[in-house]
C-alpha cells in the first residue's frame, strides 16, 4: 500500500511540474556521424511541437503542420500556413529531416527544379560527380555533388547571385571559417519533397532573408547561430528563383548536389558508406527542357558522373585498409581507388590516400590485354600480379610521386597492393604488399 501511495504521489508531482515526453525520430541517438558530419546534440529538453498537449475533453486545436498543399489551394497560401519553422525533433543526420518532418513535405514529382542555380551566362563549366582528389577525396564516393565554376579560381573576388532552383525547404545552414582560400563559407541543405534533398556548399555570403533566418534561430545548447556548436536546423520554405546567397570569390566554384532516397547505389559493404554516397543523384535529372540540356551542355565531359563505380569480382571499385570506412573524413589515409575518370572518357584513375605511398592520383589508358595498365574491370582473382604506371600526357591532372603500383586480386573482397619506384618494365614482383578489403 505504501508503494502504491508513493507511485500515485509521483504521478501527481509530474503532472504539476508540467513534465512531457520528448519524441525522437529513432529509439537511440547514433554514436557516430554520417559522411563527415558531427552528431547533433540530443535535444531531449526541447519541447516537441508534434506532441499532442491536449487531454481529457478539451477541444483539439487544428494542426498547423499540413503534410502537403491541398490541390484547390494556391501555392502561396500553402507557404504561409504550413507552420514550418525551427525544427524541434532530433535528427540523426544533417542530410535529412526526420520521418515526421518528411511527412510534412509534398510528394515527389518528376520535375522539381525550375530555375538555374546561378545565371546561365555566369557558368564557366561544371565538373561531374565522382571526382577524386586525394588526400581528403581519395574515393569517388566522397564527391557526391557536381562543381559549378563561375570564374577562374584565384583570379577574382567577385561573386554572383545564387538562387533557389525550385520550391524548396531550407533544412540546414552552417558557417565555415578558413575552409577554402576565402575567409568564410556557408553550406546549405534543403528539401524538395519527401524523398529528394539538395545541397549548395561554399556560399560566400547569404541573402538578407537567409541572414535573418540565422539571426532569429534559437540555439538550444549555446553557441552562435550557424557556428559549429549551433548549426541552424529548420524547415523554412523558399520559393523558386529567390536569391539565397552569393558564390564565386577566389574559390570560383561551388557544390551543387542532390540525394534521392529512391536511389540506392550498389556497394559490397554499404555499412561503410554514409547517406550521401548511398543516395547521390544527378541534380540536372530534376529539370525539364530546355534548362536540363542547357545545364548538361556545361558539363566538362557531357555526362553527370556517378559515385557508383563498383564492378563485382574485379579490381574496379573502392578499397579500404583495416577497419576504415568512407563515413568519417579522417579515414582517407586508408583508402584506395581504382575506377573511371569523371572527366575523360575511356580513361581510368588510381587514387591513393596513403598506406602504400604518399597521396597520389594517376590517369591511365586501360588496355584489354597484358599485365601492364590492364582495364580494372578485367582484373580478377587468380590472374596474378598486374602493374600500373602513370602516363605523361595526363601529368597536369595528376599529383603525388611517380613510380609503379603492383596489384593482385585475391577475391571480390580482398586485394594486395604495393607502390614501388621505377617503371613496370618486363618483370615485377611484390616486396612488401599491403592487404586491402572492400
Amino acid at each position: 500500500m505504501l508503494k502504491m501511495k508513493f507511485a500515485f504521489a509521483l504521478v501527481i508531482l509530474l503532472i504539476i511540474s508540467g513534465c512531457t515526453n520528448q519524441i525522437y525520430a529513432g529509439d537511440k541517438a547514433p554514436e557516430t556521424g554520417i559522411n563527415n558530419t558531427a552528431v547533433p546534440e540530443n535535444k531531449g529538453n526541447v519541447e516537441n511541437p508534434f506532441d499532442n498537449q491536449n487531454s481529457g475533453n478539451q477541444p483539439q486545436e487544428t494542426n498547423p503542420y499540413n503534410p502537403e498543399p491541398q490541390p484547390d489551394k494556391p501555392l502561396e497560401e500553402f507557404w504561409n500556413n504550413t507552420g514550418f519553422g525551427q525544427q524541434q525533433e532530433f535528427r540523426t543526420t544533417y542530410e535529412f529531416p526526420t520521418d515526421r518532418e518528411r511527412a510534412l513535405l509534398p510528394d515527389c514529382k518528376e520535375v522539381l527544379f525550375t530555375n538555374e542555380p546561378v545565371p546561365m551566362g555566369k557558368i564557366v563549366s561544371i565538373e561531374p560527380i565522382g571526382s577524386v582528389n586525394p588526400p581528403e577525396h581519395a574515393l569517388a564516393s566522397s564527391s557526391t555533388d557536381t562543381y559549378i565554376a563561375v570564374s577562374e579560381q584565384g583570379k577574382t573576388t567577385e561573386t554572383v547571385p545564387l538562387y533557389a532552383p525550385g520550391n524548396i525547404w531550407i533544412t540546414f545552414v552552417q558557417k565555415k571559417n578558413n575552409a577554402t582560400m576565402d575567409p568564410e563559407d556557408y553550406v546549405m541543405h534543403y528539401a524538395m519533397c519527401k524523398d529528394v534533398f539538395g545541397v549548395v556548399d561554399h556560399l560566400k555570403g547569404l541573402s538578407p532573408d537567409m541572414e535573418k533566418l540565422i539571426e532569429n534561430y534559437k540555439c538550444p545548447y549555446g553557441g552562435t547561430p550557424g557556428d559549429n556548436r549551433c548549426p541552424v536546423e529548420v524547415l523554412e520554405p523558399v520559393k523558386a528563383g529567390t536569391e539565397i546567397g552569393r558564390v564565386g570569390r577566389l574559390q570560383g566554384n561551388f557544390n551543387f548536389g542532390t540525394w534521392d532516397l529512391r536511389v540506392n547505389h550498389e556497394y559490397p559493404t554499404p555499412e561503410k558508406y554514409g547517406v550521401r554516397s548511398l543516395h547521390s543523384s544527378c541534380p540536372f535529372d530534376y529539370y525539364a527542357e530546355p534548362l536540363k540540356s542547357q545545364l548538361e551542355d556545361k558539363l566538362i565531359s557531357k555526362r553527370c558522373g556517378t559515385v557508383d563505380t563498383y564492378v563485382k569480382d574485379t579490381l574496379q571499385g573502392e578499397w579500404f585498409y583495416g577497419n576504415a570506412t568512407n563515413r568519417m573524413g579522417g579515414d582517407w589515409f586508408y583508402q584506395l581507388f581504382f575506377g573511371p575518370s569523371n572527366i575523360f572518357s575511356d580513361v581510368q584513375v588510381i587514387s591513393v590516400g596513403g598506406v602504400i605511398s604518399e597521396p597520389l592520383k594517376w590517369h591511365i589508358t586501360p588496355k584489354n590485354d597484358g599485365k601492364i595498365n590492364r582495364n580494372f574491370s578485367q582484373v580478377k582473382a587468380g590472374s596474378g600480379i598486374y602493374c600500373y604506371e602513370p602516363e605523361s600526357k595526363y601529368i597536369n591532372y595528376e599529383k603525388g610521386p611517380r613510380g609503379k603500383i603492383l596489384v593482385e586480386v585475391l577475391s571480390n573482397s580482398e586485394i594486395k597492393a604495393e607502390f614501388q619506384q621505377g617503371s613496370c618494365g618486363s618483370s615485377f614482383a611484390f616486396s612488401n604488399p599491403k592487404t586491402f578489403g572492400r
